[in-house]
């Protein structure tokens, strides 16, 4: 089922195409992205829409597609399961074995998405209980008070929960419209703005705010870095070095530790980390993104023909099944639809 970095398998396309209930019920969604020094199952993927309803090649290396219901948005994927929702809908789906289950539905029955709710969504895999799990964060809404709220579910107990923030520092983190919730490491979600970084312990539900460097301004997401909560961070002065840097607890201290430089002036912003030293990112133009290696200090530039990206991930195919997988996506998605 491995995915050639030039095309898919002819036998593979036909499978693909004689489950597509009409191609005006379909899309190509997500761009896959391949590196031949990485793991060859590991891709960046990247979902944004078709322009004119036909995929766009976009560099001659890169030419694996991913076919997903329209209208569907991506949230995350872990150990092979994708989470996607549509209006009150969520979903966990493994492309490979074509199922699908349908989750709960948000508590009070919203939408996945409220107003200035766009990046607010998380799915990954907790090592500790074996269970994946769905995190969706709230604020600014008249039914929380203003405070944020975390609505966190569990394919142990396929059950929703809410946990309410009242500490004083995540709140100001967490209230900000763009806000993007980060990586899970170690059994924490982290994510940022910009005086702090904020980790939400999964199990003890304890949300703690870490200030970043000093007269530092942040050009990245938050970034799973070969297992630390990482991020690049540059000088508030003009001209001034581009570093990673990791958070990192010494002795029940916790402080940030200067990794490397990134030799890119025109550098805007880095999106994951995937391993193997290479950085997905953008420069300050946004019509050109990179791949960069930062052992051997090398850039390889990719011309995408959108610049807004919707959401990227990284992507493994593996069999692996989650209890309540009994829906073929594609037909599943035509009862979507006539909701």
């Amino acid at each position: 089922m491995a995915c050639s970095k030039f095309v898919l398998p002819e036998e593979m396309t036909i499978e693909i195409l004689k489950r597509v209930p009409t191609m005006t019920e379909i899309e190509v969604s997500l761009l896959v992205i391949s590196n031949s020094e990485l793991d060859g199952l590991n891709r960046l993927m990247i979902a944004r829409p078709v322009v004119d309803g036909i995929p766009q090649s976009v560099f001659r290396d890169y030419k694996c597609y991913l076919y997903v219901p329209l209208k569907f948005t991506v949230i995350g994927s872990s150990n092979g399961i994708i989470c996607m929702v549509y209006g009150i809908h969520c979903y966990l789906w493994n492309p490979v074995t074509k199922k699908c289950k349908e989750l709960p539905r948000f508590p009070g029955n919203q939408e996945a998405y409220e107003k200035n709710q766009e990046g607010k969504l998380a799915f990954y895999f907790d090592t500790f209980s074996n269970d994946y799990k769905v995190l969706r964060l709230l604020c600014h809404l008249t039914t929380t008070g203003g405070l944020p709220v975390l609505q966190l579910y569990s394919t142990n107990t396929n059950s929703w929960k809410e946990i309410h923030v009242h500490d004083t520092s995540p709140i100001k983190v967490m209230s900000y419209p763009s806000l993007k919730l980060g990586p899970v490491i170690n059994g924490a979600m982290y994510m940022g703005r910009k005086e702090y970084v904020v980790s939400f312990d999964l199990h003890s539900e304890v949300c703690i705010a870490v200030p970043i460097p000093t007269f530092m301004v942040r050009y990245s997401d938050i970034l799973d870095f070969e297992g630390s909560v990482a991020a690049i961070f540059g000088s508030v002065s003009e001209g001034s070095e581009i570093s990673l840097w990791t958070l990192d607890n010494i002795d029940g201290k916790v402080s940030w530790t200067k990794k490397f430089n990134i030799a890119l002036d025109d550098m805007g912003w880095i999106y994951s980390y995937l391993g193997a030293g290479v950085l997905f990112g953008r420069r300050k133009d946004r019509t050109v993104f990179f791949l960069y290696d930062y052992m051997k200090n090398d850039f390889k530039y990719i011309p995408l023909p959108d610049t807004r990206l919707k959401t990227i991930l990284k992507y493994k195919e593996t069999l692996a099944s989650v209890g309540g997988f009994n829906h073929n996506l594609y037909e599943f998605g035509k009862t979507v639809f006539l909701l």
